[in-house]
């Protein structure tokens, strides 16, 4: 009997041992696959960035959808093509299976609408007044600047219609992230505050800020003193220059390069997140763009060929190979 029970206990023994063993090489097999899928991922928008250059490429699950300038919003699938709206879209947001966006309307007021990704339901949700073609969403909360009676950052429930100022200031760029609103005031100092109103701070007055970006840990700007892009800290620690070669607002920061407008030479520009491997991707016409970056691919404004309007959106691949062409 005695030795059927200790035959008994060295199996048990040995059963946990193999599921221990089990459970580390899953674990290991896990550590891997995120490892390769970091690594190998296709490039996305980083944080907030869909937001910046007006927000005109957002990323869906299995589609991409673009504002086709003043053509309307479009979604891509594959190499089709479907019309979804027939208005320009500017900060183009995707939750679930709905597209909001800032459109102006024929009587020249700022709206904020949403769409189905299939094009139904398509509806206004609020009349804004604001000089940022920029709004965020976050927990049914949209936050955008407000520019009438009390300016500053005005926070307004899609639930109830209830709108409080959460901050009262003259904005002049604004960024939300993780609860916290950063925003430039009229002489580009950078502020931050809490998305229930508290905590205002006053993160740094050395430089004049403009078009302010959030990756991780550090806010890039492009400090107008300087004419070269920056980065700091969210506690405006660490300020440094990334490029000097970056001297304009219009760029990108994604989590793996940064994309500019060389206004001189007037090409589609990367470097890396240090400011060095500086090369062109595309050359322009116009003396103007916007750069959003979807899925290795970038889509920015050049001159319209139709008489029609100003701008037209084009596509090209972040290594500056070709991509699909955007027919008009």
């Amino acid at each position: 009997m005695g030795s059927k029970k200790g035959k008994i206990k060295l199996n048990i023994r040995r059963v946990i041992v193999l599921i221990v063993l089990l459970i580390l090489i899953l674990l290991a097999i896990f550590g891997i696959i995120k490892l390769f899928s970091s690594i190998f991922a296709e490039e996305q928008i980083a944080g907030n960035n869909s937001k910046v250059n007006m927000g005109l490429a957002v990323k869906g699950k299995d589609a991409i959808y673009y504002n086709k300038y003043e053509k309307g919003i479009v979604k891509v699938k594959g190499k089709e093509e479907f019309q979804i709206t027939d208005e320009t879209a500017y900060s183009m947001t995707l939750i679930d299976d709905t597209i909001y966006y800032i459109t102006v309307s024929s009587t020249n007021t700022i709206d904020l609408k949403k769409v189905k990704t299939n094009g139904d339901g398509l509806s206004l949700i609020k009349t804004i007044s604001t000089s940022i073609s920029k709004f965020y969403i976050e927990d049914n909360f949209l936050y955008y600047a407000n520019d009438k009676d009390t300016p500053g950052i005005a926070k307004y429930s899609l639930e109830t219609g209830e709108e409080t100022i959460i901050t009262a200031a003259n904005v002049k760029d604004f960024v939300l992230d993780n609860d916290v609103v950063y925003f430039t005031d009229n002489v580009g100092y950078l502020h931050s505050v809490k998305t229930n109103g508290t905590d205002k701070k006053e993160i740094s007055s050395e430089y004049n800020i403009a078009n302010i970006q959030i990756l991780k840990k550090w806010i890039y700007f492009y400090d107008e003193k300087e004419n070269a892009l920056c980065k700091m800290k969210k506690d405006g620690s660490s300020k440094k220059t990334v490029a000097t070669f970056v001297n304009n607002e219009m760029y990108n920061v994604t989590s793996k390069k940064i994309y500019y407008f060389d206004e001189i030479n007037k090409q589609i520009c990367s470097c890396d997140l240090k400011g060095k491997k500086s090369k062109a991707i595309v050359t322009l016409e116009a003396t103007r763009t916007k750069i959003n970056v979807v899925n290795n691919i970038i889509y920015y404004l050049d001159n319209s060929k139709d008489d029609s309007q100003i701008y037209q959106m084009y596509r090209v691949k972040t290594n500056g190979g070709q991509a699909n062409s955007i027919d008009y």
